[in-house]
């Protein structure tokens, strides 16, 4: 038994070292692998960022406004407000006839292009007692695919 205490005072200083230096190995490989994790993880989204922008770079996005001159006159503006070209652009009118009997107007459309932050207007004219809305179905084709579409109830 006094041999185990001197052996415990002569190499004690030693043996808690090389367990401290143990600890702190397996700690620091610990925290390597937490840190890898992460890095794995933002480096993910971030490519799912890139991925969705490279997508939105092929994608016209077609919006319509009326914009009101004087004395019932007014323009339907068609915008691209995406980021690439609209092609083969198709208007069709979804409202009844009833709805559009006191508007009025030609056909809209079609047309072959509306550059990215471009627009193409048509005339309007308003009678009495016309309706709130136009509702319309817009049509056309780009870089991200064909005959994509959008319904819209465009309030006058």
């Amino acid at each position: 038994m006094n041999s185990f205490i001197s052996f415990l005072k002569n190499w004690s200083d030693i043996i808690l070292s090389g367990l401290v230096a143990v600890g702190g190995i397996f700690a620091y490989f610990k925290h390597d692998k937490k840190l890898k994790e992460q890095e794995a993880k933002l480096n993910e989204l971030q490519i799912r960022q890139f991925e969705k922008e490279e997508v939105k770079e092929k994608m016209a996005e077609m919006k319509a406004a009326i914009i009101h001159g004087h004395k019932g006159s007014a323009k339907i503006r068609f915008v691209n407000a995406g980021k690439a070209d609209a092609k083969n652009i198709k208007i069709e009118i979804l409202s009844t006839k009833d709805e559009m009997s006191r508007i009025l107007h030609t056909e809209f459309g079609p047309y072959d292009i509306i550059n990215p932050q471009s627009y193409i207007e048509e005339r309007l004219s308003f009678c009495e007692g016309h309706s709130k809305t136009i509702k319309l179905r817009i049509t056309w084709d780009d870089e991200f695919q064909k005959e994509r579409s959008v319904s819209l109830s465009v309030p006058i």
